[in-house]
């Protein structure tokens, strides 16, 4: 196991590598330890608004949700190994040809991204505390305390997530079960049935120790029972992984010319969007697409309830900052539309780079106006808020638009690859906190200064419209000389 965990961790590294540079993609450790750094200068500012009981409780779940986004090699297994990388398989792939099983593959990305994860941001983000602690005011100890916790979410959430991927390529039957059991539970302690410390142990780990009180035998409990329930869901994860993944044999009705006729608004782009969703349809991918773009927003609508309702902290998310938020989560979506099938063989066709990202853009709307807008209304209509529908909309479609061009603008038909070069991602949070940020925080203001927060949030849309243009123009300037390969 050492030599193929070895391997698969040169293999990240050097693909990584290739898309930026050895010195870009090793400064995203120091990037990560730089913003702890000045997080934790900020800590006790900040305390004064915001609790830290508070602070913790954000990080223990937002860490679990990052695990829950990365663990789920389970869905991209067939991808992995299906897919060669211009001549080379990937590591994954060698059990097909090679003496080795593929559970035991499974196991090694599972561990390489775990290292990975740790090595490029929950580290740096404990040395960027660590340094931090004597200015701050606060002692090495706490940092550690803190951080325990924290890594314990975060492999909570990766092993979880690994094993009902897994589960998904058995049984899409047994996955809903799962799926639906683990939305019940968190809706059983939003209504105060039992306390988080039941839905997240590594979470009741956190407020066990010091500097909130100190339990020793307590957190004993937890840390074994959230260790156990790691390590449960790495054995079923791994038990579970397919010995073999041979190609599905399939064969489809040729209907690539029953769609043109649907897409002939879009006019020269008629052929290449009508294979967009040929492509969508037969890969599964649609599927997997709604469900990432849904969940999220349906878990930000409970996550704010219960913060309202079950913490008692009021937080006042009306329909504009939703709206801004459904924008924010649509570059999802794009990574999604970018990632169903390899673009090589583009080379061989009379389509160039721009062309096939403009064709990229216009799928995505007709994907996801929809959704967004049936979204916004249910909020607005569960708020009782139709009356600032006239401004919740505009900011959806022109803060989705602007999110989505600009993405696309930045990483081209690799948004999952360039957003590990730390210049594209500086980039990309500027680009899309400054403008969300904005309108987060005119958004508070709707109640109590009406004019103000329109006449604000009405410049800032106009900022957003004159930059998607620059972006979209910018395309086929930045990405024209480019090649798929």
């Amino acid at each position: 196991m050492e030599s193929l965990l070895s391997l698969m961790l040169k293999e990240e590294y050097r693909m990584h590598v290739s898309y930026s540079s050895r010195s870009i993609f090793l400064a995203i450790p120091f990037f990560v330890a730089t913003v702890s750094f000045f997080l934790g200068l900020t800590l006790r500012t900040l305390e004064q608004n915001v609790s830290l009981v508070e602070l913790l409780t954000l990080a223990n779940m937002g860490i679990f949700l990052y695990g829950l986004s990365v663990g789920a090699f389970g869905f991209l297994g067939r991808t992995y190994i299906e897919r060669r990388h211009g001549k080379d398989n990937y590591l994954i792939a060698t059990p097909s040809f090679l003496p080795i099983s593929f559970r035991k593959a499974f196991l090694g990305m599972y561990l390489r991204d775990v290292i990975f994860y740790l090595a490029l941001i929950l580290i740096p983000a404990f040395v960027g505390l660590i340094l931090v602690a004597p200015l701050a005011g606060f002692s090495y100890v706490s940092v550690g305390v803190v951080f325990i916790p924290i890594l314990l979410s975060f492999l909570f959430g990766i092993s979880l997530s690994f094993a009902i991927s897994v589960i998904f390529t058995r049984s899409l039957i047994a996955f809903m079960i799962l799926v639906t059991s683990f939305i019940l539970v968190i809706i059983g302690h939003a209504f105060g049935l039992y306390g988080m410390d039941l839905v997240l142990p590594s979470y009741g780990l956190q407020f066990v120790l010091p500097p909130f009180t100190f339990n020793p035998a307590a957190a004993l409990i937890y840390a074994i029972l959230c260790v156990s329930l790691v390590l449960i869901f790495l054995d079923i994860a791994v038990l579970f992984v397919r010995e073999s993944y041979e190609n599905a044999r399939s064969s489809y009705e040729d209907i690539l010319p029953s769609y043109f006729p649907k897409f002939t608004f879009t006019r020269g782009y008629q052929s290449l969007i009508s294979k967009e969703f040929v492509d969508l349809i037969r890969s599964g991918t649609i599927w997997k697409m709604t469900f990432s773009f849904v969940a999220p927003l349906v878990f930000l609508s409970l996550t704010t309830w219960y913060v309202n309702n079950g913490l008692g902290i009021p937080v006042g998310f009306n329909t504009v900052f939703y709206a801004a938020m459904v924008g924010f989560f649509g570059v999802i979506l794009y990574s999604w539309l970018t990632n169903v099938d390899m673009v090589d063989y583009y080379e061989t066709l009379p389509v160039t780079v721009p062309e096939l990202i403009r064709t990229k853009l216009i799928t995505y709307f007709l994907l996801t106006y929809g959704i967004s807008t049936a979204f916004v209304l249910m909020i607005a209509l569960a708020n009782n808020e139709l009356s600032i529908l006239w401004l919740a909309l505009p900011v959806l479609f022109i803060m989705s638009t602007y999110m989505v061009i600009a993405t696309a603008y930045l990483t081209g038909i690799s948004p999952q690859s360039f957003l590990f070069n730390p210049q594209i991602l500086i980039k990309f949070t500027i680009i899309s906190l400054l403008p969300d940020l904005c309108l987060t925080i005119l958004s508070f203001i709707l109640d109590t200064s009406p004019y103000l927060a329109a006449v604000g949030i009405s410049i800032v849309c106009i900022v957003l419209l004159l930059s998607t243009l620059f972006f979209y123009l910018g395309i086929e300037r930045k990405w024209s000389a480019k090649s798929f390969s």
